[in-house]
This record gives C-alpha cells, structure tokens and sequence, in this order.
C-alpha cells in the first residue's frame, strides 16, 4: 500500500525545472529567448564584467555547476576550462550542449587551428538557437513544441536585423577594411565584407610596434581606410594607426563582457551593424 501511494506521489509530481547555465552572453540571450515562458532557468556561470576568453574560474563556478541540468558552451576555444570544471563539480548528469557541433568554423587570421567568435554571426546565432531548443527539447519533452516555437520567433528577429542591414550594404562604398580583433570574421563573412588585416597577432594580445608598423605598411599600400575596433583595445596604439593612415575608426562590440540580459544580442548586433553601415556605406571615401 505504501509502495503504491509512492509510486502515484512520484507520477503525479511536476518534473523539476531544468537549470541550463551558459558560458558567454551571446548563449544567455539565445537560451532565454528559447524558454521564455516556461520554468527554465538560465544561469549564466561566469561574472558578467569578465572575458570568458581570458579567464581562470574558481571555486564559485564549479559550485554553480554542480546544480546545473545542462551548460551551453563555445567549445572551440572560449571556454576551453569547461571540461576540468565539469570534472571537478563531481556532476555526472550534465548535458553539455555544444554549440558549434555542426558549425562550419573560419580559421584564425595568424594561424590559429580554427576562429571560435562563431556567435558574432547572424546566420550562426539562428543556426545555433535552433539546436539549443532541440536538445532541451529531449531533457523537456512536454515543452518541446514551446521551445521550438520561441526559436522561430527569436529567428525572425534576427533575420529582420540582418536583412535591413544587408540590403543598406549591397553596394557599399568600402568594401575591405582591418579590425583589431579576429572576432568580426564570420559577420563581415556573412555581410560580403573582407577582412583585409588583422592588428592583434592573437586573442587578447598587443602588437608589438613592429607588428604595428606592418599594418600601417598594408594600410598605406592597399588604400585601407576603415578601422573597425573593440572598446578595450589601448587609444594610443589606434592614434597611432589613424595619424599614420587617416583612417576611420569604428567600435564593434563583442557581446561578450556587461549585463546578462535576454534582449543584449539583438540591442548590440543592432548597433553593429548600423555601425558597419555607416563605416561602409555613408559618408566617406568614395569606394576603390
């Protein structure tokens, strides 16, 4: 008697809501706007204000991953210290759902083995939200539909984005430009734009003044006159760049460090690419 009315407690008892944890922003606004409306949690796993690019976490991180039912991850380079926190959280149900499976990946512009920026893309960030609401579409099956269904909305929304912006970039008076940062390739990709020099010899590193002294070089001889930068990259070395150029300089941003917000991606791909529209088809040099 007591074994059934167990058995009918444990049947009729809701499913726990899953606690799915991202590593990068750009992830916490797809998988939020996958289960808007239903009891999933979204945790992101790292400080907000960091880099996940160049971070060590600690004790806190591994903590939360012990609570977690899944974790989105990049997988190809950003969060490469994922593997020895899963390990020493001890949780052995965890879903890693690894966003780039599946992902046609750049490589990087020195020589790195492969560019892991894949979620600074349109094309890549629809692709990637799809499968995200598949695979927790198989923890929840009951809220499969409902997760799909948001995937949809979430999709057109992107894809409204980057169609305004691509038909405003369909003869643009630029067409080649250098970045600082190897992390806008798969957008200037997917925008018909090249990317003709790279300043930083790797992720997060400095040139050095004579690798800096290369691209003012490239820049002279090609005619290159627009500079599309990050926020965090030294004024001084862009000055440099600029006297020696006459270049424009313009900031991207990575959608990688601020406030975890659900609606973060589609507010700073806006402004990107109104800022590559204004870099490459409003005022300014006529195109070569």
């Amino acid at each position: 008697m007591i074994h059934a009315l167990l058995a009918a407690i444990a049947v009729a008892a809701p499913a726990k809501p899953l606690q799915v944890g991202v590593t990068l922003h750009p992830y916490y606004s797809w998988v939020s706007n996958v289960v808007q409306g239903t009891p999933v949690k979204v945790i992101p796993i790292l400080p907000g204000e960091i880099d996940a690019g160049n971070y060590q976490p600690g004790p806190r991180e591994v903590a939360t991953l012990q609570t977690l039912d899944a974790l989105v991850v990049n997988g190809i380079g950003h969060d490469d210290f994922v593997p020895e926190m899963v390990k020493a959280s001890g949780n052995t149900h965890l879903t890693l759902i690894k966003v780039n499976d599946g992902t046609p990946l750049m490589p990087g512009a020195h020589g790195e083995a492969v560019n892991s920026h894949t979620f600074l893309s349109f094309t890549n960030a629809i692709q990637q939200t799809y499968l995200i609401a598949r695979l927790l579409g198989t923890l929840r099956p009951e809220l499969a539909d409902t997760f799909m269904d948001n995937a949809h909305a979430y999709a057109r929304r992107l894809r409204a984005i980057k169609a305004a912006a691509a038909a405003k970039l369909v003869n643009p008076k630029v067409t080649r430009v250098v970045t600082v940062h190897d992390g806008y390739s798969y957008l200037m990709q997917e925008l018909g734009i090249e990317i003709a020099g790279v300043v930083q010899p790797s992720h997060g590193l400095t040139p050095s003044a004579a690798e800096l002294q290369q691209m003012i070089d490239l820049m002279k001889r090609e005619k290159l006159q627009v500079v599309l930068t990050e926020e965090s990259f030294p004024a001084p070395l862009l000055k440099t760049l600029q006297d020696a150029t006459g270049a424009r300089v313009f900031i991207i941003s990575h959608v990688a460090t601020g406030t975890y917000a659900p609606d973060e991606f589609e507010k700073a791909m806006q402004k990107n690419v109104d800022t590559l529209v204004l870099a490459l088809a409003g005022p300014g040099p006529e195109k070569h």
